[in-house]
């Protein structure tokens, strides 16, 4: 086993880092689409109804989702759900960015919504197992992500000032492209912990 100087292998901590990273990018989706609901407003012409209709479909789908994988996930394995994240995210950044008008952004944001929570639902069990010793520093340092990724992705959009928003869209897949190259070839750790072991949702 490749060991580091801590006593970490590096299959765990680029598993670890790639969750992070993971993390990121829902943040990265979540403040985005938070800063440029106006624009959407201006082009688009949403009513006040439909804005509410959007920013909500970004909220409920992802409770919906940490809750079910929970259920499902020793089953399907982690490897899997994070790609069907990924899937989620990738789908939705492109659906949005050739969006039309109100039904395919809030489709778009109904998918981002569903792979955050995938998200939620793989990282804080494999963190948890990975590093069972010292599980509350791991999951704290994972966490950082959440609003590290909501600093980050939004004073980027803000400095890209009046640019058209596909390009602030389009921001995530920098993340995504970053968790993606980490995770892939990575060993995961048995689907055998306790959902009740560790902090669901809780960034």
């Amino acid at each position: 086993m490749n060991q580091t100087a801590h006593g970490h292998d590096k299959n765990q901590l680029l598993l670890f880092w790639g969750c992070f990273f993971a993390l990121i990018a829902t943040a990265f989706g979540f403040i985005i689409r938070a800063q440029i609901i106006g624009d959407w407003e201006l082009q688009f012409n949403l009513t006040e109804t439909q804005k509410g209709e959007i920013l909500g479909v970004g909220l409920w789908p992802f409770a919906l989702s940490i809750v079910l994988f929970s259920l499902v996930i020793d089953r399907i394995g982690y490897g899997k759900t994070l790609v069907f994240a990924f899937i989620c995210h990738g789908l939705s950044a492109l659906i949005t960015i050739q969006a039309d008008g109100y039904r395919w952004l809030y489709i778009g944001t109904f998918l981002a919504a569903l792979g955050n929570g995938t998200v939620e639902a793989v990282i804080n069990p494999v963190v948890a197992t990975m590093f069972s010793k010292e599980k509350t520093k791991w999951l704290n340092i994972l966490h950082a992500g959440w609003p590290g990724g909501l600093v980050l992705g939004g004073v980027i959009a803000i400095y890209m000032g009046t640019m058209d928003w596909r390009y602030k869209v389009a921001l995530i897949f920098i993340p995504m492209a970053i968790y993606a190259v980490l995770l892939i070839g990575r060993h995961f750790p048995p689907t055998n912990v306790s959902r009740l072991a560790f902090p669901i949702g809780t960034c």
